[in-house]
């Protein structure tokens, strides 16, 4: 894969994030919230607790989360694509480190509060990031 394509396709992964984290942002907002509740209820699989209200802790960690989120998003799109064009192994290896960290620190604490299926969802995510950024080579052909 180029690294046009690369850095394309992490820009797509970087939009797709942020404007998931803004739906999940609307968590604290209860006459706006379906899609967060959406969201989170498809975390928790099955849906089966669409209708139910979200309690404050949700409320606040889904804020949290979701504002988390919207920042790596900003990241993803303005430092690690432009280190994909210009084939910078450091802040790609960094962001494959940053991510597996995430990955095993979030999975690990789904399972441990009672749900497992995030982790296929956090898979998903992984693997969207890790596909732009695995096999990239300093030697690379750099364009503009």
């Amino acid at each position: 894969m180029s690294l046009d394509i690369r850095a394309k396709f992490m820009m797509v992964v970087a939009v797709t994030f942020f404007i998931y984290s803004v739906f999940w942002a609307l968590a604290p907002y209860p006459t706006i919230n379906l899609p967060a509740r959406l969201i989170l209820d498809l975390a928790n699989w099955p849906l089966d607790s669409l209708e139910t209200p979200l309690d404050r802790n949700t409320r606040w960690l889904s804020a949290i989360g979701s504002g988390v989120l919207a920042a790596i998003s900003i990241f993803l799109g303005g430092i690690v694509v432009p280190a994909i064009k210009n084939a910078d192994t450091s802040i790609t290896r960094t962001t494959i480190l940053a991510m597996i960290v995430w990955y095993v620190i979030d999975s690990t604490g789904s399972v441990a509060s009672g749900v497992s299926s995030n982790v296929f969802f956090n898979s998903i995510y992984l693997g969207l990031v890790l596909i732009p950024l695995i096999g990239i080579n300093s030697d690379d052909e750099i364009k503009d």
